[in-house]
C-alpha cells in the first residue's frame, strides 16, 4: 500500500520535463506560456457519472473536476490544464446540464493543472469565480512568479470575482460548502467540503486540497518563508476533517479510481472510505517530513 500511494504521489506532481505548448484559442494572454506538464491522463476524456447524490465527476480521467447540482444553481470546483475546458463542458452537456445553470467556480489552487481552464468556463457559463483571498494574485498573474515554479507553469490569467477565507461557508440556495485552507502546495491551496445525500443518508464530501511539495524549496525560501509552519498546519487539518468520501484534484492521491472500480462490480459503498482523508493526510505528511529533513541535512553539510 505505502508503494502504491508514493508511485501515486508522484505521478500527481507537476513534472518539470516534457511539458509542451497547449493551443491557446479562445485563452487571452497564452500565445508564448509554457504549459502544463505533458501527462496524457490529464486530458483524456472520461464519461461523467454520478459519485454520491448531486455531487458528479465531470473532469478528465486524470484530473478531479467536480459539479455538485441544485434547483437553486450548480457549482464547478476546477478546471484543469489550458484545453479541458471543451472537455469539461461536453461532459456537463452529457448531463443534460445547461452550462449556464452553473452559478459558482471553485478553485481548489493557483496551479495550471487545476486552474488552466477556469478562464474559459468562467466566460462560457457566466459563473463567479470564487477562490481563497491567498491564492487572488497568482491566479490573476496567470501563475506568473509562482513561488516555486517561477514562470514554467503558465495559464489563462483568473479573474476571481469572490475571495473566501478559512473555515468560510458559502450559500448558494440548498447548497452549502465550505472553504478550509491547507496552504503550503500554494499559499491559498485549499480543501472544499460539503454534504451530498441520497435519500436520508447523506455524506461529508472533501475534495482534500493537494499536500505534496514536489521539488519545493523548504528551507530558506524568501518566496514563501513560512511554507513549513503551513504544511503542517494543513496535514493536521485534513486529518481532523470529517471526512465519508474524500475526492482530490488528482483522484489517485486518495484511490479514487480503485474504489471506483470496486463500485462497479457491485460493492455499492466502496466510495466511502472514512479513513481516506486521514489516510492521506498521513502519508504525505511522512513524505513531507522526509523530503524537509534531507533540506536541513544538505544545508547542515553545505556549511
Amino acid at each position: 500500500m505505502r508503494l502504491l500511494i508514493a508511485t501515486i504521489l508522484v505521478s500527481s506532481l507537476i513534472v518539470q520535463s516534457a511539458y509542451a505548448q497547449l493551443p491557446s484559442a479562445g485563452q487571452a494572454n497564452t500565445a508564448n506560456d509554457s504549459s502544463c506538464a505533458n501527462d496524457p491522463s490529464w486530458t483524456a476524456p472520461q464519461k461523467p457519472f454520478r459519485i454520491y447524490g448531486n455531487t458528479w465527476y465531470v473532469g478528465p480521467h486524470g484530473l478531479g473536476v467536480f459539479l455538485i447540482t441544485a434547483p437553486t444553481g450548480d457549482v464547478l470546483i476546477d478546471g484543469g490544464v489550458p484545453g479541458d475546458a471543451a472537455l469539461i463542458e461536453a461532459n456537463i452537456r452529457n448531463l443534460g446540464i445547461n452550462l449556464r445553470d452553473i452559478k459558482w467556480i471553485l478553485i481548489s489552487h493557483a496551479h495550471c493543472d487545476h486552474a488552466g481552464g477556469i478562464a474559459q468556463l468562467a466566460h462560457d457559463t457566466g459563473a463567479q469565480v470564487i477562490a481563497s483571498a491567498a491564492d487572488t494574485s497568482l491566479l490573476a498573474r496567470g501563475g506568473h512568479d509562482d513561488p516555486e515554479y517561477g514562470d514554467r507553469f503558465l495559464f489563462p490569467p483568473v479573474h476571481v470575482t469572490r475571495k473566501v477565507t478559512d473555515g468560510e461557508s458559502l450559500r448558494l440556495g440548498d447548497l452549502m460548502l465550505t472553504a478550509r485552507l491547507t496552504p503550503g502546495h500554494t499559499k491559498g491551496n485549499t480543501t472544499w467540503t460539503w454534504t451530498s445525500c441520497e435519500g436520508k443518508r447523506c455524506l461529508h464530501m472533501v475534495d482534500v486540497g493537494s499536500l505534496s511539495a514536489p521539488d519545493y524549496k523548504l528551507i530558506g525560501n524568501p518566496k514563501y518563508p513560512g511554507i513549513v509552519k503551513d504544511f503542517e498546519y494543513s496535514f493536521a487539518m485534513v486529518a481532523a476533517l470529517p471526512c465519508d468520501i474524500p475526492l482530490a484534484p488528482h483522484p489517485g492521491m486518495v484511490l479514487f479510481w480503485e474504489r471506483v472500480a470496486k463500485r462497479e462490480q457491485g460493492d455499492a459503498d466502496a466510495l466511502i472510505d472514512p479513513t481516506g482523508c486521514r489516510a492521506y493526510a498521513k502519508y504525505a505528511r511522512e513524505s513531507f517530513e522526509a523530503q524537509l529533513a534531507k533540506q536541513r541535512a544538505d544545508a547542515a553539510s553545505a556549511k
